[in-house]
C-alpha cells in the first residue's frame, strides 16, 4: 500500500469516526448495523451540524477544509526557487531567481507553479482536493488527533 494509499483509508477510518449510521427510510440516527425499524443495513453517513449523505468523500472533504489550511503554491515555488537558483546579478543590483522569473515571464512562472505542485503531490508531500493543495503533514496531525480521541 503506497503512502498516499495508507493516507486516505486513514482519512475513511476517520470519516467513519465522524460520522453516525443514518438511516434515509426512517429518517433518523442509527446505532449498531440494522435499522431497529425497518432493519435495512444501507446506511448514509451523518455529520452533527453539516448534513447527510452517502459515502465519505464529502466527510473526508469536511475534515480536511476545516481543520488544514490550503498551501500558497506560488509561495512554496518561489521559496525552492530562491533556495536552488543563485541570485541573478545585472550591473551593481542583484535579484532572486523568483522575482526575475514572475517578472520576466510570468506565463511560466505560473506553469511552474501548477508542475512544482504536482510533483509534490507525486512525492505523497501534499495531498490535491478540489484543487487545493495540502500538507500532508497536517493532515497526519489532524488524523493523529481524531485517532487520539477514541483511545
Amino acid at each position: 500500500m503506497t503512502e498516499l494509499q495508507t493516507i486516505h483509508a486513514r482519512l475513511e477510518q476517520a470519516a467513519y469516526k465522524a460520522t453516525d449510521n443514518f438511516c434515509y427510510s426512517c429518517y433518523k440516527v442509527v446505532h449498531g448495523a440494522h435499522c431497529p425499524d425497518c432493519f435495512t443495513d444501507d446506511f448514509m453517513r451523518h455529520l452533527a451540524g453539516v448534513g447527510v449523505e452517502y459515502g465519505t468523500e464529502w466527510v473526508i472533504e469536511h475534515l480536511i477544509t476545516q481543520n488544514c489550511h490550503p498551501v500558497d503554491g506560488a509561495e512554496l515555488f518561489t521559496e525552492m526557487l530562491d533556495e536552488c537558483y543563485p541570485e541573478v546579478a545585472v550591473g551593481s543590483c542583484t535579484f532572486n531567481p523568483s522575482d526575475v522569473m514572475k517578472n520576466c515571464d510570468p506565463v511560466a512562472f505560473r506553469i511552474g507553479v501548477g508542475e512544482y505542485l504536482s510533483s509534490l503531490k507525486d512525492d505523497c508531500q501534499l495531498y490535491e482536493l478540489n484543487g487545493d493543495y495540502y500538507q500532508i503533514t497536517d493532515i497526519e496531525e489532524m488524523l493523529d488527533e481524531i485517532e487520539s480521541d477514541s483511545l
